[in-house]
């Protein structure tokens, strides 16, 4: 008797733990209508450009075009080489240096995959022999931020070695596989210590020194909170590490930093859509926003390229979990500008019960994750709202003076159902009169050399096959050039409202000019198959992983 009363209590265990298993990751709100199959990779991504232009005269690839970008990139490393050589940045305007990202020379190891994309021989060799026998990734200048390093350091040196045995640029040396992941394997193994919490969620910075992970201030505590982005931006370099090596806790250590987030046990009122900050002590929200937008981005952007990268049984939840996000966002954040006759889509975030309109260039991205997504899961609607944001951020562009974006604006939402029922408006005359010329008004005036809405004409072009993403993309190229020429390179812009005007510069070029803005319009003018969707997933610095299909 006592026997069958255990079986009943242990059937009733593992019935009551079917459901809430079935509640959590299947009854979700946000999981209704998610009838179809999640493909195991086989689904074809980028247009077929070979079949379109079979036959005829025109080319997908404008060479024209694709070499005024790699001018740019040559006359961006010569002053670099010159004036700031081993240093993070160069100041282009005044052609001094400085580091910002602990003097393992950020611009050298950032743009490796692009000057490797480019077929720039002579400067990779440069690039590599730092990376090989000049930096020290064991020594750093401050406190480490693991966020940034692994984005533009380690994603730089895992894609070098998977475009270098892809055959894109003649390798310097035959044993650069060794050579290079000794050196990712060091900063890999120092960067470690930021695992080191009760949920494996990442430290926000780390002491070298000390290895040990910090809070921004180079505190420990138990009070620590970090944003999305941080949270869950590391798993496509951490895993392409572990596939390199062999060693597979550099996946483990990842897959379980972001577990939380992925497998969130609590409830979502937006399916998919996290709220933000969290903390790394507990995995749960200590903040109340809900955004696609900067600091939360690229959590939402990998989750889809995870499974682009690795295909299979696990990794089929972050599509799962991507669809969700992007299905609430459509449902929840979408928001059409208020103007009859040149209505734009942009995208609210959401705080403490109340929306706001503003939105910002870094969350352009969105746009061309949406028709990644899309395409691959063969969703349309997802398709056509991906299509409507690179829209409304082509209008950034192309309604400023300088045709150049800003960092940040605001709109009138047409929906009436929001709340504030009333958004704030315009306040200052300029504000005021941009809005009644282009119905939006600057919140943010400056333009720092970003990538996003070069990166989603990228993803438009590549995807769609559409020509007005590579005008588009030439457009904005030409604007970027003009405004941000400086004596020693190019430069961050005050004032996007202003064309040309003196002392107009920042003196700021971050790597990711060269790493990311110029290697997007460098693709979307070359040959379609230089590192073709179906083959390569980017990170969110832009460098290509190779698919593990």
């Amino acid at each position: 008797m006592i026997a069958r009363r255990s079986r009943v209590f242990v059937a009733f265990l593992l019935a009551l733990s079917f459901y809430f298993f079935h509640q959590a990751f299947f009854s979700n709100p946000g999981s209704k209508g998610f009838d179809f199959v999640i493909p195991n990779g086989n689904n074809r991504i980028q247009y077929p450009f070979k079949e379109k232009f079979k036959g005829i005269t025109a080319n997908a690839r404008d060479v024209e075009k694709a070499e005024a970008v790699k001018r740019v990139m040559k006359r961006t490393w010569k002053f670099y080489k010159e004036r700031a050589w081993g240093y993070d940045e160069i100041r282009p305007v005044t052609g001094a240096h400085r580091n910002s990202r602990n003097g393992w020379g950020a611009t050298i190891i950032d743009s490796m995959t692009t000057t490797a994309i480019m077929g720039l021989s002579d400067i990779f060799a440069d690039q590599y022999d730092w990376v090989v026998n000049r930096v020290d990734f064991n020594k750093a200048e401050g406190l480490v931020d693991p966020f940034e390093t692994t984005i533009r350091y380690l994603g730089a040196l895992v894609s070098t070695v998977d475009l270098l045995e892809a055959g894109l640029i003649p390798p310097p040396s035959p044993t650069f596989r060794k050579d290079i992941l000794k050196q990712a394997k060091t900063l890999a193994d120092n960067l470690g210590p930021v695992f080191d919490t009760p949920t494996g969620m990442m430290w926000p910075r780390i002491n070298f020194t000390e290895a040990r992970g910090m809070d921004m201030y180079g505190r420990r505590h138990q009070h620590v909170e970090v944003h999305l982005a941080r949270a869950g931006s590391h798993w496509l370099e951490y895993s392409t590490l572990s596939h390199l090596t062999g060693d597979g806790v550099y996946l483990e250590n990842s897959t379980k930093a972001w577990d939380c987030l992925v497998f969130n046990r609590r409830g979502e009122p937006w399916p998919g859509i996290l709220e933000s900050p969290r903390s790394i002590w507990t995995g749960l929200p200590v903040g109340t926003t809900r955004t696609l937008g900067a600091p939360d981005d690229s959590h939402y952007e990998y989750l889809i390229k995870a499974h682009l990268l690795r295909p299979n049984h696990s990794t089929k939840h972050h599509a799962k979990r991507w669809y969700q996000a992007m299905t609430s966002a459509q449902k929840y954040l979408a928001s059409i500008t208020k103007s009859q006759t040149d209505p734009h889509t942009f995208l609210l975030s959401y705080s403490k019960g109340r929306y706001e309109n503003n939105m910002g260039h870094l969350t352009c991205f969105i746009g061309g994750n949406l028709l990644l997504g899309a395409k691959y899961l063969s969703q349309p609607s997802l398709f056509k709202f991906g299509e409507a944001l690179i829209e409304g951020c082509r209008h950034s562009y192309v309604s400023m003076p300088s045709k150049v974006g800003p960092e940040g604006w605001s709109w009138m939402p047409r929906e009436s159902h929001l709340r504030p029922p009333h958004f704030p408006g315009p306040i200052t005359l300029p504000q005021k009169e941009m809005y009644e010329k282009t119905g939006i008004w600057l919140t943010a005036e400056n333009y720092n050399l970003r990538p996003e809405v070069v990166e989603s004409y990228f993803y438009g072009w590549r995807i769609t096959g559409d020509e007005k993403y590579r005008r588009w993309a030439w457009e904005a190229f030409e604007a970027i050039v003009k405004a941000t020429e400086a004596e020693w390179g190019y430069s961050e812009v005050d004032d996007v409202t202003e064309v040309r005007k003196e002392g107009n510069l920042r003196d700021t070029s971050e790597s990711f000019w060269s790493a990311e803005t110029l290697k997007y319009l460098y693709l979307i003018f070359e040959d379609p198959e230089l590192c073709s969707l179906d083959e390569w997933v980017f990170n969110t610095e832009a460098h290509p992983l190779k698919r593990r299909l």
